[in-house]
């Protein structure tokens, strides 16, 4: 008899868990189609009870992972936060909007420069099952710094008005000839 209640036990378990795994989905998924390696970028997206039974919670987590294109999930530093449940019923064709927004204090996610994947899915199923998103992202590589090569220009020769070389004249047009290509014309005063 105890064997019997065990696997009733385990069998309503079980479909229990199948039945909730069911009944949410992922829609209205939305963020950059292009990120900045290591930027923040926001996502938003619903979730919608497509089922026929009602969710009694106070809550939803949603689990969001960003992987390489052929990432393996074991190795997915996974995102989860939590909204709301209004009224906690979550009854069949309600939705709830998710926002998630890293700028706003909310963690980001590891990203590798190429083709990604934005994985979302919610807290009481596992990815790769009918209620999950899978929805791609490009991240550029990180932008090469650009090394100024700073040079002190050094004079290589002054000339006067029709191009003959001078050691410097006062109230007369003179070109000032640097190493560097640069020219500038002066007029000492006196």
């Amino acid at each position: 008899m105890k064997s019997k209640i065990l696997v009733f036990i385990c069998c309503v378990s079980f479909f229990s868990k199948n039945v909730k795994s069911q009944v949410i989905s992922v829609e209205g998924v939305h963020h950059a189609d292009t990120v900045q390696y290591a930027a923040p970028f926001a996502l938003s997206f619903w979730f919608v009870n497509i089922g026929n039974i009602s969710l009694f919670d106070t809550s939803i987590i949603a689990k969001i992972a960003i992987s390489p294109v052929n990432g393996n999930p074991t190795n997915w530093q996974i995102l989860s936060f939590t909204q709301s449940i209004p009224q906690g019923i979550f009854a069949p064709g309600d939705s709830i909007f998710m926002l998630n927004t890293p700028l706003q204090g909310g963690p980001s996610l590891y990203q590798q420069s190429g083709d990604n994947i934005v994985v979302i899915w919610p807290s009481l199923v596992t990815p790769f099952l009918p209620d999950t998103s899978i929805t791609t992202v490009l991240v550029l590589p990180n932008p090469a710094s650009i090394q100024e090569r700073i040079t002190k220009k050094e004079l290589l020769r002054t000339i006067d008005v029709l191009g003959r070389e001078t050691k410097g004249k006062k109230n007369e047009p003179l070109f000032y000839i640097y190493n560097d290509g640069t020219v500038e014309k002066r007029i000492t005063i006196e």
